[in-house]
């Protein structure tokens, strides 16, 4: 079966960012998952940033058999372009896009002149819709197009193909422009055209801006995000009937993060957010569901047991968030001690040569399969770009927070810093803490020495994964001890 993820501008694209992690630590059911982006701001830095981690994700799953282990199971699938935007000339403004000129003076130019300010017309959208999904609905009503478009044609054609039955999930916000236009308009247009189940996630505002200003730029503004999310939910009430949506899930936070007010274009490099992580976990939901014929939309909504914390229990897995916590918790312990102990270990070897630094688990997993070690750096460089883009996403989430609210998920200290802007960074490997039993908190049963513990586990592995290859089972090895 396939799974196919639609992340609708800025937030969406971060939403797919979340949703990338929990497929890399096993959360997604068995089958391929298809990945597209629908953003009219090319140059977005968060969704590069999310493209970035979707290279290294695939890169690693494309270099090393694993085998049957939940560490990267998902086969991820990115369209080809992946990203979608509706515009195909530069500096695109609603009134050129519509041709305006031609018809100004007519019934429909008068109605144009109604429904649209002069600013709202004259505005280049090359970065976005500023918060105007009213504009966004028109441009992506005209430009969707499953049969013409080449991305969407493509896109089309895996889900035809699916013969298994495809479900096909949409995540964006409610409360800007481009997520508001695209979530209603993309879902009408996929479900008129193609026998799918269709769900989604729309976030509710949890963040809003440092520093509104009024530089007279039409834009998107905080104190507008409440009275746009009200109307769009009074869409959705009457929407309900239509029987587009098979699920849709709802989020947001009321004490809301502060975030750097860019229009957008490279400098919109909103840092990752545990909301996020609550609509990648409703995709899991959604793509593991069973759908009866017939039986209406579902609306899905979830509440932390205290509103100003958030602990691993509050996260909605089906299992009290102990399944979730045991996945993101083996795939953090498997970073953490790659990044510190192993990926460092290896480099030494090839520097100084086998005899500087020999250990048990180097000759079993390199030496006596004849894996050289400089060609085995060379292929090991995606997992290191994939553990340093996962730990600094765990950072984000844990700490990315207003300051009423407290959140108990990891101790992102162990390996990271907050800098005094708020955002994070990695430490060099060599400042990672020794002591990472408490690297994952609510842990039931949290033990000193962990990294001593789980070196002398990996040289007594002796590879028991016949159905992984090469230097995958070392990787199998390290991740399957590091759930211990």
């Amino acid at each position: 079966m396939g799974y196919y993820a639609i992340g609708i501008g800025g937030t969406g694209a971060k939403c797919l960012e979340s949703l990338i992690h929990l497929a890399a630590a096993g959360m997604m059911p068995d089958g391929d998952l298809h990945l597209l982006f629908v953003d009219p701001d090319t140059s977005n830095g968060s969704r590069k940033r999310v493209e970035v981690t979707l290279a290294h994700y695939v890169a690693c799953k494309d270099q090393f058999a694993l085998g049957q282990t939940p560490l990267l199971k998902t086969k991820i699938d990115p369209a080809d372009p992946i990203l979608w935007t509706p515009f195909k000339e530069t500096n695109p403004s609603l009134k050129r896009f519509f041709h305006y000129e031609s018809f100004r003076d007519s019934p429909a130019g008068k109605l144009f002149d109604v429904l649209y300010s002069r600013s709202e017309k004259e505005s280049t959208l090359e970065e976005g819709f500023r918060g105007h999904p009213s504009i966004g609905s028109a441009v992506m009503a005209k430009t969707v197009d499953l049969e013409e478009d080449e991305t969407w044609s493509l896109f089309r054609k895996k889900i035809s193909d699916d013969d298994e039955g495809a479900k096909v999930f949409l995540m964006g916000s409610i409360f800007g422009g481009t997520g508001a236009s695209g979530f209603p308009t993309i879902a009408q247009i996929v479900k008129n055209a193609l026998d799918v189940k269709l769900g989604g996630a729309l976030l509710l505002p949890y963040f809003k801006f440092m520093d509104e200003g009024d530089d007279g730029e039409i834009k998107a503004k905080s104190d507008e995000f409440l009275m746009n999310t009200q109307t769009a939910l009074k869409h959705y009430h009457l929407w309900n009937e239509t029987g587009i949506y098979d699920a849709v899930y709802l989020f947001g936070d009321e004490s809301r993060t502060d975030v750097e007010n860019a229009l957008g274009g490279p400098e919109q490099k909103n840092a990752p957010h545990f909301i996020e992580l609550y609509a990648a976990l409703a995709a899991t939901d959604f793509f593991g569901k069973n759908f009866e014929e017939d039986q209406g939309a579902q609306y899905f909504m979830t509440a932390r047991e205290q509103s100003n914390q958030l602990k691993w229990t509050d996260l909605p897995d089906g299992n009290n968030g102990n399944t979730v916590r045991s996945r993101i918790g083996q795939l953090a312990r498997f970073a953490f001690a790659y990044l510190s102990v192993y990926h460092p270990a290896l480099k030494q070897i090839a520097e100084r040569g086998r005899d500087a630094y020999r250990a048990a688990w180097f000759v079993d997993f390199f030496e006596r399969r004849n894996i050289k070690i400089d060609e085995a750096l060379r292929s090991l460089s995606s997992v290191e770009q994939y553990c340093n883009d996962f730990l600094l996403w765990l950072a984000n989430v844990q700490g990315n927070c207003s300051d009423s609210v407290t959140i108990g998920l990891i101790d992102y200290s162990a390996y990271a810093v907050k800098n005094a802007d708020g955002s994070f960074e990695l430490k060099s490997p060599p400042n990672f803490s020794n002591d990472v039993s408490h690297l994952i908190q609510s842990q039931t049963e949290a033990e000193s020495n962990v990294l001593p513990k789980l070196w002398e586990r990996m040289c007594n592995s002796r590879s028991k994964s016949p159905d992984a290859q090469g230097i995958g089972k070392f990787l199998r090895a390290l991740y399957e001890n590091c759930g211990k």
